[in-house]
């Protein structure tokens, strides 16, 4: 079954290219196929003067020797000309090997990779911050030169370098432009880490871009639940969108060095997740696209909200949260007016949920004769994955399931874990968004300040 599957997809591929010679290398590495080749692909390098920088690209082609392959009991004589090329974004993280193995995989069809070092023209080491240095006018004039032979483009943008492609891309159509295509995996596009309770903002360039794009992302993720709302703001500049939800995995799946087993054998598959989203943006790629100038330029100085300690908390308040708990009973937050809560937003595949919990444990102990709870919403998941997960880390508060993400989008979470601290009249007062040690004495105090206060009655 699988094998036919392959079969049909490798043909599909051929086939979404009657006008470029077909050059498809090595098909059995990753689909398993009969392939006559002994190619290899090996890295080349050019240097892009952009004003006083040099900009390093390294590029994964495969070998210009024409192979045969047979698909079905039919041949197909196979000559030197790429298909396709891709260009690769660096991340937060850098030039990750794993994506280099990928462009390996992707040579096998006859997909041209490039790779840009930006970081190492701007003296900078791969961080969220740095990503925000990258100049638009730069992935301008690469993309430029990726599609001067007239090749079909796709650009990969794996986490915050989707920032980096919307901006990019926007500039460069500003001109017409065609057979140019997006693939974001697990994108982080917002302009900040807002604060609690804030709604964050994506860049101006989303909701103006128009091209095929297609959104690969991680189910373990508070994003997950803002991929829809992702996919609109994009639609609404014209861009056709395809939304690829991967089940069971966590963001960075393919390079985190805690990954999984079921992140491992995806990782194995991802080469396959990019050629299905080339194919479903194939019939789209050849429409012409524009878009018009910014209205207003957004500063490329992006300011986050994050903090290790309880901020003041400005956004909407009397948010409903109505959730049934792992043991079954319905847990409503207006019935514990006139004590003070701490609402946590969890999930058992987040390491830093996980880790503060034991602090969490301390602190309802600490309190136990106060009237003080908390409540731990958890992310999506089920019954069955929450009781196991108490059995080796029990908790002394109620845990509470979100499975469809109400609350997650109402609460406007952002990043996990998140926390808000709730006084006796019910308002939200205080509000973190990461992980903490909660029996941390300045914690303390903003709890013990809260719990001094008279309830108001009304």
């Amino acid at each position: 079954m699988r094998q036919n599957y392959l079969n049909r997809l490798a043909i599909n591929w051929l086939a979404y290219f009657p006008l470029r010679p077909l050059f498809v290398l090595s098909l059995s590495t990753v689909f398993g196929l009969s392939v006559n080749t002994g190619v290899t692909a090996a890295p080349s390098e050019q240097v892009l003067v952009v004003g006083e920088y040099e900009v390093l690209i390294q590029k994964f082609k495969s070998d210009l020797t024409p192979v045969l392959i047979k698909i079905d009991n039919s041949t197909q004589s196979q000559i030197k000309q790429p298909l396709a090329r891709v260009l690769w974004l660096p991340s937060e993280y850098g030039i990750l090997p794993e994506e280099k193995l990928l462009a390996k995989q992707l040579a096998a069809f006859g997909i041209e990779s490039w790779f840009v070092d930006y970081y190492e023209a701007l003296f900078l080491a791969p961080t969220p911050k740095a990503v925000d240095q990258i100049p638009p006018a730069w992935t301008q004039k690469i993309l430029a030169l990726a599609k001067q032979d007239g090749l079909p483009l796709w650009v990969i943008a794996p986490n915050k370098a989707a920032q980096t492609a919307v901006r990019g891309l926007h500039a460069l159509l500003q001109t017409p432009q065609q057979n140019l295509g997006l693939i974001l995996v697990n994108p982080n596009l917002y302009l900040n880490t807002p604060a609690p309770g804030l709604e964050a903002s994506y860049w101006p360039q989303v909701k103006q871009l128009n091209m095929p794009i297609s959104i690969l992302q991680a189910e373990l993720s508070p994003w997950r639940w803002r991929l829809s709302s992702l996919a609109n703001y994009f639609e609404q500049g014209g861009s056709d969108v395809f939304t690829l939800l991967q089940k069971q995995v966590r963001d960075r799946f393919y390079f985190r060095p805690d990954s999984v087993v079921i992140e491992n054998e995806l990782t194995k598959q991802l080469a396959n997740k990019i050629l299905q989203a080339m194919l479903l943006q194939r019939p789209y790629l050849e429409k012409i696209r524009q878009v018009a100038p910014l209205a207003i330029v957004t500063s490329q100085v992006v300011k986050q909200a994050r903090s290790i300690e309880l901020q003041d908390y400005s956004g909407q308040q009397n948010l409903p949260l109505s959730l049934e708990s792992a043991q079954g009973n319905l847990i409503h937050l207006d019935a514990y007016k006139g004590k003070v809560v701490l609402v946590n937003f969890w999930a058992s595949w987040c390491p830093p949920c996980v880790h503060e919990m034991p602090s969490m444990n301390r602190l309802k102990s600490h309190f136990k004769d106060q009237p003080f709870e908390i409540l731990a919403v958890n992310l999506g998941e089920d019954r069955a994955k929450i009781e196991g997960f108490l059995r080796s880390h029990p908790v002394n508060f109620p845990i509470l399931m979100d499975q469809q993400g109400t609350a997650v989008k109402q609460w406007k979470v952002f990043a996990y874990p998140s926390s808000y601290l709730i006084d006796k009249q019910g308002k939200i007062r205080f509000a973190l968004f990461g992980a903490t040690e909660w029996d941390l004495a300045g914690h303390l105090e903003k709890i013990e300040s809260l719990l001094a206060q008279e309830p108001v009655i009304e």
